[in-house]
């Protein structure tokens, strides 16, 4: 558990490294906003269009042996980011390094073959737990590498990290052989227009705030998407062994996972634009608080931090049971909401608002891993934990660019301080959202009955994951 939480960890670590760091590697390498803007926007798209098909590779065959060919590409990507010499050539260190996000359905598929129902659900928990604290870490020491050494620091100091957790990986970690009844072929139509659909669409997303929301580029590719991810519904109702089994993905459960992941990613990349604009305002404006880059820090990094509190769900599902779990998250996302409507000018009430953002997407997110493993047949684990986390990758995009859209065409001028309504906007868009979430969660409450894995036509209120097969 340790070691795959920890690779986990580390592809979240090396994802965050680069960003404290653009105005750096902009300047060295002489890009414009646009290009080095894609030094994060790589990462963002190559993640979520492998992520389900090298869940589906975790599903066929060994999952350790899948996670050390993911770890390797990882290190592969850092090991070009370390050694570029131009954007290019850093985009595609970073495009590789995207591969990373497929080790959460890996790490979830290891962990369900080797540890008790109860410590799977701890182990999710965990995860996220890390996912928080790893994120937090780059963000503090990212600036301090930037600033002191050469920039191929922010991406040799995670290759060394990441040459070690594969030669313990390769040491400590069993096989995990799939089940005998589990799929036995890869579904490359689902997969090209599932990535295809997803690419399109995350790529209208970058480039909305330019071209703006109803632009003719803008809806257009947002067609394009709408019209190969509809042709992939399609496709996957008729084929025998898909991709993604759409029959489960519309049970009330994973229909709450999806959408929990979804608003969490949303809600705390909202609060990573919106909250350093606001803050780093003057206090002229009525709502700034004139924050220096260091101010600024001490109000984002606990409010990641405090997403270590993830595993905190698993006791109140065990305690108060599945729908009061299920609204947790949403509930502490909706009162940071609620403090961020009233957080003009107010430091304690900014700060507030984001450590209930962080806790509560931290939470949500720890409880939508808790119920695809409760509500997806064992053999569909990994496939259906990376397809969450594509969901929490669209969320987190969407919810950056929606803001940036919204705080920038508030403004005349680049240097213009966008009005307090901008923010007002942009906070209640997330409160709905969350509301939206409480209700979805306590529809998808309810005990769970037990079933064998199912194939095909199986609907997913009544195909429940088996515990961990026996290891003897």
């Amino acid at each position: 558990m340790a070691l795959v939480v920890g690779a986990v960890g580390t592809y979240k670590a090396i994802e965050s490294m680069a960003s404290p760091a653009l105005p750096i590697l902009q300047q060295e390498l002489g890009a414009t906003r646009a290009e080095i803007a894609w030094v994060i926007t790589g990462v963002l798209l190559t993640g979520p269009v492998v992520t389900p098909l090298i869940g589906r590779l975790g599903d066929m065959y060994d999952k350790r042996k899948v996670l050390l060919a993911v770890l390797a590409i990882v290190g592969t990507g850092t090991f070009v980011s370390a050694l570029s010499v131009s954007v290019p050539m850093l985009i595609a260190g970073q495009l590789l390094q995207g591969f990373g996000l497929s080790t959460v359905p890996l790490a979830v598929g290891i962990m369900k073959e080797t540890q008790s129902e109860e410590r799977l659900k701890f182990g999710n928990g965990l995860m996220v737990g890390a996912i928080y604290a790893c994120t937090a870490l780059a963000m503090l020491v990212a600036g301090p590498i930037a600033d002191r050494l050469h920039y191929s620091a922010l991406f040799w100091f995670p290759f060394v990290v990441l040459v070690a957790m594969i030669a313990l990986v390769w040491r400590f970690i069993p096989s995990c052989p799939p089940a005998p009844d589990g799929p036995t072929r890869i579904d490359f139509i689902g997969a090209v227009l599932f990535g295809g659909g997803l690419a399109v669409f995350l790529l209208a997303l970058t480039h909305a705030p330019d071209w703006g929301w109803t632009s003719v580029d803008f809806l257009g590719l947002v067609g394009v998407a709408a019209a190969l991810l509809v042709a992939f519904v399609i496709a996957e109702l008729r084929i025998s062994e898909p991709l993604v089994d759409i029959r489960i993905l519309r049970g009330r459960q994973m229909v709450a996972a999806t959408f929990l992941m979804v608003v969490a990613g949303f809600v705390i990349n909202v609060f990573f634009v919106s909250v350093p604009m606001q803050v780093q305002q003057p206090t002229s404006t009525g709502y700034g608080l004139a924050a220096t880059g260091t101010t600024t820090s001490l109000i984002l990094v606990p409010g990641v931090l405090i997403g270590t509190a993830a595993p905190v769900v698993s006791w109140v599902e065990k305690i108060l049971g599945t729908r009061l779990a299920n609204v947790c998250g949403p509930a502490v996302m909706t009162a940071g909401f609620v403090c961020a409507t009233q957080s003009a000018g107010s430091f304690a009430l900014t700060t507030v608002s984001m450590l209930c953002a962080g806790l509560g997407s931290g939470v949500a997110i720890a409880q939508a891993m808790n119920l695809v493993v409760a509500a997806v047949p064992a053999d569909r684990v990994g496939a259906f934990s990376g397809l969450n986390f594509v969901a929490k990758a669209v969320g987190s995009t969407s919810g950056a660019q929606v803001s940036a859209s919204i705080l920038s065409t508030d403004a005349a001028d680049a240097g213009q301080a966008p009005n307090w309504a901008a923010f007002h906007t942009i906070f209640f868009l997330g409160l709905a959202f969350t509301v939206i979430a409480l209700v979805v969660g306590l529809f998808a409450g309810g005990k769970q009955r037990s079933a064998e894995p199912v194939h095909g036509t199986a609907d997913a209120d009544d195909a429940v994951a088996l515990g961990p097969r026996s290891r003897g």
